[in-house]
């Protein structure tokens, strides 16, 4: 059986990326800045030889140049031809969209007026080392022949920790490393590769069904053996839906008045800002599923979906720009990280049948109703019931069972949590604080 992680089995191999911050100790910062226009330029020119149909040995051979280092232009090319195959992919959709909503999407370019992302291969544009007096991760990056610039790396104590344990160990890998700059600071994104022996989900005892909609993420832990629940949980993130569409308010308005230099930045931040979000939530899911014994974290399946029910243009741009894939990739590969396997189960009705009774019952805002008046359950938080349904479906489907499914009549009182401080709510200190919300006392 596969499951969601990357369509990993147990041995395969996981990549994670660690974000730390860059402090330069010697070499000139303009030797970092001027790199990076060159890989701006790499990028363009690997994109353009590209659509005149050049293969990948040609485009090396094209866009070499001396004052760029060989080892970080073979890894900026080879970033550029990955992003145009995600094009391609892109492209191939839209073109068998029967109705395309919006415009087609455009080969993918870097704006004139920034640099890009230095791309580059540990050990050869760049190296880490540990140094055990002053437990710092020392760095060396070569943005041309023969110029080195040297520091540490600055980042929380966690992401640190990392770093050094990947040094250290012959388990994991160091790959490639982008070199970012924004806001006057140096920040370089680090992947690590390692394997891991990812139990299949026939294999598990706990079920957290997860349900991702516009404003949160529902949660519920049932056991497998008696499907009793464990614990419940809401994460509201409500605020990356009002960012989006502040941000497509003020991209519309600046298009209509010629301002298009703005938009690049605008979708920068926007980015930026959901990004954060997205992972600091699955964390939490993680980390709330980890809190139970040999767990399954279940997605709702929702290829298909979107394309078998026709919306308006309006509600078109909503659900396409909501970040329901990129999410469930941050959680599974999060999942994978801590040898959690993942699934998914059919997404039909799951907000509409009652977990009680199986009833088709009605939505109203946040609340199900189900109609069926011999159920104990006459309300519910309507995303904690879908996730109910979502863990209750994964049962059927790992023990082979089809039937109508039934499960206690009475569900705890469902924890809804926030980023922000708001009224009642207080903020939690870290995603495993808010996790922690959500498992039920047992006594």
């Amino acid at each position: 059986m596969t499951n969601r992680n990357n369509g990993q089995r147990m041995g395969e191999e996981a990549t994670k990326t660690i974000q730390t911050r860059l402090h330069i100790a010697s070499g000139d910062r303009s030797w970092l800045h001027d790199a990076r226009l060159a890989a701006r330029e790499i990028f363009n020119d690997t994109i353009h030889l590209k659509q005149q149909g050049y293969s990948r040995t040609e485009i090396q051979r094209e866009v070499d140049r001396d004052d760029f280092l060989r080892n970080n232009k073979c890894a900026v090319v080879g970033k550029a031809l990955q992003t145009w195959d995600s094009y391609q992919s892109l492209l191939d959709w839209w073109e068998n969209q029967d109705d395309p909503d919006g415009r087609k999407p455009t080969p993918p370019s870097t704006d004139k007026s920034g640099a890009y992302p230095l791309v580059m291969a540990h050990t050869e544009g760049y190296r880490l080392t540990v140094d055990d007096e002053t437990n710092r991760v020392h760095v060396r990056i070569s943005p041309k022949p023969y110029k080195k610039v040297k520091g540490h790396l600055r980042a929380e104590p966690g992401a640190v920790d990392e770093i050094q344990d990947a040094l250290r160990s012959d388990e994991v890998d160091v790959g490639q490393a982008e070199l970012l700059y924004r806001d006057g600071v140096y920040y370089l994104h680090v992947t690590v590769t390692r394997e891991f022996d990812v139990p299949e989900p026939d294999t598990t005892d706990t079920l957290v069904g997860a349900d991702i909609n516009e404003r949160n993420v529902a949660l519920t832990a049932l056991d497998r053996k008696t499907m009793r629940t464990k614990g419940t949980l809401v994460l509201d993130y409500g605020r990356v839906k009002q960012e989006r569409q502040r941000y497509h308010t003020i991209t519309k308005r600046c298009q209509e008045h010629g301002k298009t230099s703005i938009h690049r930045k605008l979708g920068d931040k926007e980015e930026r800002f959901t990004e954060w979000v997205l992972h600091r939530l699955s964390r939490a899911v993680v980390e709330f599923a980890e809190q139970f014994p040999n767990p399954v974290i279940v997605f709702e399946d929702m290829e298909g979906i979107r394309d078998e029910i026709k919306y308006g243009t309006y509600m078109n741009r909503r659900l396409h720009k909501l970040p329901f894939y990129k999410f469930e990739t941050f959680v599974s590969y999060k999942a994978t990280w801590r040898e959690i396997p993942t699934d998914t189960v059919d997404a039909y009705y799951n907000s509409k049948a009652c977990s009680c009774c199986g009833e088709r019952g009605s939505r109203q805002g946040r609340r199900f109703r189900c109609p069926n008046d011999e159920c104990d359950v006459t309300q519910d938080h309507a995303d904690r019931n879908a996730s109910v349904n979502i863990a209750w479906r994964e049962k059927a489907k790992l023990d082979g069972n089809s039937t109508n499914y039934r499960t206690h009549k009475t569900q705890p009182q469902v924890r809804l949590v926030r980023l922000s401080g708001s009224g009642r709510i207080s903020r939690p200190t870290s995603s495993r604080s808010l996790a922690e919300l959500g498992v039920l006392a047992h006594g």
